[in-house]
């Protein structure tokens, strides 16, 4: 009897860590769609392109939904040996060899992760809170080939819609609010006290 409800609980928190991986993992899609299209307008289609992409977990979806949107819109996107399928994802470490791609220049571009934080301040007349926000920083560096020549340097904020990360502070009260809640209050003790 206990051994078949703990597989019956086991299988319901499997399955349910599953639906929240799916679930993440889609989301996680979705929002590197949105910042590949930002990022795509910043590059320059009139050169050969090699990307260089080091962003923490969204690595895999960004490196994946850029490389589509530059292919639909007719880059000539080149991809360093570095960074082949067969090997696995392995940032590059030196630029890479023009003369292996049988082009004379090219356009390297770097995008890198940044955590920032905003701070909003939730405000009303007897408190106020404050909430932490994370802000996803991606930073676009385009560098000319084979001469190591900095072209430009971009940067999209990425601030997720509900952020599971974002922390709240304690409700506090302002200098001025308990003066007026003890005078409130000692009003109405009186009033109490004098109406017969």
């Amino acid at each position: 009897m206990f051994h078949s409800c703990f597989i019956k609980v086991l299988a319901f928190v499997v399955l349910f860590s599953a639906c929240a991986v799916s679930a993440w993992a889609e989301k996680l899609h979705a929002e590197s769609e949105l910042i590949a299209q930002q990022i795509a307008d910043y590059l320059d289609p009139s050169q050969p392109l090699f990307l260089d992409i080091r962003c923490g977990e969204w690595t895999p979806a960004l490196n994946q939904s850029l490389s589509k949107i530059l292919l639909e819109r007719s880059f000539d996107l080149r991809q360093s040996l570095s960074n082949s399928p067969l090997r696995g994802y392995e940032p590059d470490t030196e630029t890479p060899n023009l003369t292996d791609y049988g082009i004379d220049s090219a356009v390297l571009a770097s995008v890198e992760l940044s955590l920032k934080w905003k701070i909003l301040e939730h405000k009303n007349f007897f408190s106020y809170r404050t909430e932490r926000i994370p802000v996803y920083s991606f930073i676009t560096k385009q560098t000319k080939l084979p001469e190591n020549r900095l072209l430009r340097i971009d940067d999209y904020d990425f601030v997720p819609d509900e952020s599971e990360q974002s922390s709240f502070s304690a409700p506090r009260l302002q200098w001025f609010e308990p003066i007026i809640v003890g005078t409130a209050v000692a009003s109405i003790i009186f009033l109490l006290w004098t109406i017969e």
